[in-house]
């Protein structure tokens, strides 16, 4: 006989005893049954306090399973049959209600139960709950078989039944080493602090409702005996005279009497230390704190440093998760080998819907952005890390321009030879000589317009909404204003019509249409740009070392010059264009009013561009690109950078620098920056990066 089959023949010998003796059922060093006192605990707050908040909170978690592939990939299975079961295990109940019954009779004796349902064909149908005190395994005498059967009584008069073990799915907490076919209660030892918080509930319940003592004594002087009729009828006149509102009037005796208030004081009774070890002790066993389930016992524990979001952090990753993965690891054992071949199979919990373990999103992004700054991750990680959307382009670091690159040795990297300065060369349009940007600076200078670059064109696009709006509530209040005018136009004999002139009628619509107000609206909407844009430029701007913040004084001039640049867009003026032109060309078709007014209409929303999308699109780049510019200046002005380089083009993935471009590369004053940029043509491209290398 080998030594395997020794083993096989020892585990089929191995005997599975009983429980241990009832006496063994009693606390040490008392023979009083506290677990008889205490019950099921269903009636105590101390205990379903607790239990009732995991109930609520294991819901948020969803139960998965996962399939891991040959090749080591890992793949969700929403639409496995176990899971559509759990979620409907019955026509009666649903998945919430099964697991926070399942999870009651869970966390107060140790132990839960399923019983399966099958179907004809053998398969689970449906999934019922059992509370724990109507099943219990039963095994045979000689101990051989670890659980021959579960006993299920129901009770109602009706007769216990037999369960094969496969139809039932029992939850276990651990194993009682008092009777290893049964999970251990987390509640069990600490039954005693259960009893005495009852108890209180009870002594003072009691006292309230049995020791109704009298408010006052009022007893006759002198060992005088006064007959009963004359005790009742003093009891009668002193609750006439001295009750309800006729509270507190004097109290005038005929006859020597003593008055004696008489009662107790209930601070006496303040049991409030006993309750709140049985509150602590009760949570510690459950792996949650007590300031979670709002005991007054464990809110002392937040005035000394720890959060409640730090508490509910503890309470599921020490109690709600770790019951959850027994939860999980039954299923995987009882249940899931019954839907078919479960290999590579894994029941799970997902707990990426738990608003208690979310990151902080502050905290998040802070942690991100360190990462960021340090040129730790690209761009790409740091915006799938803080939830948004990411593309390859997005796969590039960020470093700051100021930085110096040092090798692990600890000794500064050699430098290279810098190139000469491009020969100082003329302007081309003969005014002065210009300064040009070395190799090194372009390639710092480059990194900062590449980050601004990126984000002007989302800037720029999100732009074009509210602009749209303005020209398209201008044509629409255009043919509003214009229909009526146009209607008594038309109707007068046309050899009269000639005498009211074009002129009179395009001034009418326009006071009607009150170019003022959508005048202020297109303000206001560049403003508003203009201080998105310039908060777009802290990245770059922080990358590049101008500072962490912007300047108030900063942020008052970007906004201002966006005001300005708003009343440049001469809408009374383009809007008397567009009116003569649609009066010409419609009345050249021979249109009437109403033909007229659309046509007024369409001309007023698309301006010089004719077309609304292109005329908002137009200024919507050329105002972003203008904010962005002056947004460098400003900021760099307001560190104390002297001058600026210029970029002429797009840059990014398949663009170089238009060398070839007179402009590129040459170094301007802060002030010749802000007039070139402010002489920018539409859909220009010129760009600024602030200029290190400054003497």
């Amino acid at each position: 006989m080998n030594w395997l089959t020794k083993a096989a023949k020892a585990v089929s010998s191995m005997l599975h005893p009983g429980a241990p003796p009832f006496l063994s059922q009693f606390l040490k060093r008392t023979r009083f049954d506290y677990r008889k006192e205490v019950g099921d605990g269903l009636d105590s707050s101390v205990v379903t306090a607790p239990v009732m908040w995991i109930g609520r909170a294991l819901p948020e978690a969803n139960l998965i399973v996962r399939l891991k592939k040959a090749n080591g990939d890992v793949e969700d299975m929403p639409g496995h049959a176990m899971l559509a079961l759990i979620q409907n295990p019955n026509p009666f109940y649903g998945d919430i209600a099964l697991w926070m019954a399942t999870l009651v009779s869970f966390l107060i004796s140790g132990n839960a139960y399923w019983i399966i349902v099958r179907n004809g064909a053998g398969r689970p149908a449906e999934l019922w709950y059992v509370p724990h005190w109507m099943m219990e395994p039963r095994w045979d005498q000689d101990g051989e078989t670890f659980i021959s059967y579960y006993r299920y009584s129901p009770g109602g008069g009706m007769e216990p039944s037999r369960i094969e073990p496969q139809d039932v799915v029992h939850f276990r907490h651990g194993i009682d080493p008092r009777n290893i076919r049964m999970g251990l209660s987390p509640l069990d030892g600490v039954i005693r602090e259960i009893f005495i918080d009852l108890e209180s509930s009870n002594f003072v319940a009691s006292l309230l409702r049995n020791m109704g003592v009298p408010g006052v004594v009022i007893s006759p002087k002198g060992g005088a005996m006064p007959a009963p009729e004359d005790v009742e009828a003093t009891k009668t006149w002193f609750k006439q005279a001295f009750g309800g509102d006729n509270r507190g009037g004097p109290l005038v005796m005929g006859a020597p009497t003593d008055v004696q208030a008489y009662g107790f004081n209930p601070q006496q009774l303040n049991m409030s230390e006993g309750r709140d070890v049985a509150e602590e002790r009760v949570c510690a066993c459950l792996g949650i704190p007590a300031a979670v389930v709002g005991f007054g016992a464990g809110l002392q524990a937040t005035k000394v440093g720890a959060t409640m979001e730090e508490m509910r952090k503890l309470a599921w990753n020490n109690g709600v998760l770790p019951f959850a993965r027994m939860f999980a690891d039954e299923l995987q054992r009882s249940l899931l080998g019954e839907f078919g071949n479960a290999a590579g199979q894994k029941v799970g919990w997902d707990i990426s819907e738990v608003l208690a373990l979310q990151e902080d999103v502050d905290k998040k992004v802070e942690r991100f952005g360190k990462a960021l700054r340090s040129a730790g991750i690209t761009v790409y990680e740091y915006r799938m890390g803080i939830g948004m959307d990411a593309d390859d382009s997005h796969k590039f670091y960020l470093r700051p321009i100021n930085l110096i690159e040092v090798p692990a040795e600890g000794m500064r990297a050699p430098v290279a030879p810098r190139a000469p300065r491009d020969p100082v060369v003329a302007d081309p349009k003969g005014m002065k000589a210009e300064r040009r940007a070395s190799p090194d600076a372009m390639k710092r200078g480059e990194a900062f317009v590449l980050i601004t670059q990126r984000s002007g064109d989302a800037l720029a696009k999100a732009f074009e909404t509210p602009l749209r709006g303005v020209f398209s509530g201008m044509g629409a209040a255009a043919v509003e204003a214009a229909l009526p005018l146009l209607e008594a136009d038309v109707s007068l004999p046309k050899e009269q019509r000639g005498e009211k002139s074009d002129d009179l009628l395009v001034a009418m619509i326009l006071e009607k249409l009150g170019i003022d107000a959508w005048s202020g609206r297109m303000r206001a909407g560049h403003e508003a740009q203009y201080l998105e844009v310039a908060k777009s430029i802290q990245e770059a701007a922080e990358h590049a070392g101008l500072g962490a913040s912007m300047p108030d004084q900063v942020a008052r001039a970007i906004v201002a010059a966006g005001g300005r640049r708003a009343g440049l867009i001469d809408l009374q003026g383009q809007s008397r264009s567009a009116l003569f032109e649609a009066l010409a060309e419609g009345r050249a078709a021979g249109e009437g009013a109403q033909a007229l007014a659309n046509r007024i209409g369409a001309h007023v929303e698309g301006g010089p561009w004719n077309s609304a999308e292109v005329r908002a699109r137009v200024i919507a780049r050329t105002e972003t690109k203008y904010a962005q510019n002056i947004s460098t200046i400003e900021r760099g002005r307001a560190a104390g950078v002297g001058s600026f380089i210029i970029f002429d083009g797009r840059l990014g993935p398949g663009r170089s620098l238009l060398s070839h471009m007179a402009r590129n590369g040459s170094i301007v004053t802060a002030d010749e920056a802000l007039a070139m940029a402010a002489a920018e043509h539409p859909n220009g491209t010129l760009s600024f990066a602030p200029n290190f290398e400054e003497d």
